[in-house]
């Protein structure tokens, strides 16, 4: 997995923002979202899953994959369903890694 990661940053991308520029408004669009609404949000939060990158590989997530996923955190609904919750804590990344079959359908390489 972790060749299979190299190879494709580095053929079609040099980092995860690359790929998040080039999928992030069709991926939100897929999921309900508008990107208009949420233009900022690579800037903004693109930089907080470096510490989570190990977690997500070890789990089978591509880095820049389990970032677009990450993303949709900081937006409602799915914002809802994470962090203080009326049901208590939500790791982030945990959430990624328990969403990650939910949301990597609509994300291309």
């Amino acid at each position: 997995m972790r060749d299979k990661y190299k190879i494709f940053m580095s053929e079609k991308y040099n980092s995860h923002y690359a790929y998040l520029e080039r999928i992030i408004p069709s991926f939100f669009k897929k999921v309900g979202l508008n990107w208009e609404d949420n233009k900022g949000i690579i800037v903004a939060h693109g930089d907080k899953c470096y510490g989570y990158k190990s977690k997500w590989e070890k789990a089978g997530i591509p880095f820049h994959k389990g970032v677009a996923i990450y993303l949709l955190t900081y937006c409602r609904p799915f914002s809802l369903e994470v962090r203080q919750t009326w049901t208590g804590w939500v790791a982030p990344e945990d959430w990624v890694i328990d969403n990650f079959s939910r949301f990597s359908k609509f994300l291309k390489d």
